[in-house]
Parts: C-alpha cells; structure tokens; sequence
C-alpha cells in the first residue's frame, strides 16, 4: 500500500497507467498527424499539433513523478 506523501505523490499506479498510456496514444496521434500533414498541401495546420503534443508530454510526466497539479490544487489524492 502507498502512503500519500503530501508534495511528492497523488497518483496511485492505476491513475500513473492511464496517464502513461493516454500520454503514449496522444504522441502517436500527434506523430500520425505530423506525417499525415507534411505529405498533403495541408502545412499550415501544423501549429495545432501543439495541443496533443503538450497534453501527452504533460501526461508522460505526470506518469513519470506521480504527481498531479490539478490534483494537488484541489486536494485530491487518488492512491488506488
């Protein structure tokens, strides 16, 4: 069992698996995206890959630290 530890941990391993995997499946978007849009004439759009690309790095290190600052400002802590 995982003690919360304030600071230092909120995410227990199943929220650190989602947020892992959710991470994993935004940046293959993002990646499919990118080489969808430099083959087509569609290059503007490009710039709108920053959404998925911030939301999965974000979820990476979230996964990585175990740590959630949505979390942390609502005074939740999830250890499941």
């Amino acid at each position: 069992m995982v003690e919360y530890a304030a600071g230092r941990c909120n995410i227990g391993p199943r929220g650190r698996m989602r947020r892992a995997t959710g991470g994993i499946i935004l940046l293959a978007i993002a990646l499919a995206a990118a080489w969808w849009l430099r083959t087509t004439d569609a290059r503007d759009w490009t710039l709108l890959l920053f959404f998925p690309l911030f939301v999965g790095f974000v979820s990476l290190f979230e996964a990585a630290l175990g740590f959630c600052v949505i979390f942390a400002e609502r005074g939740v802590y999830d250890l499941r």
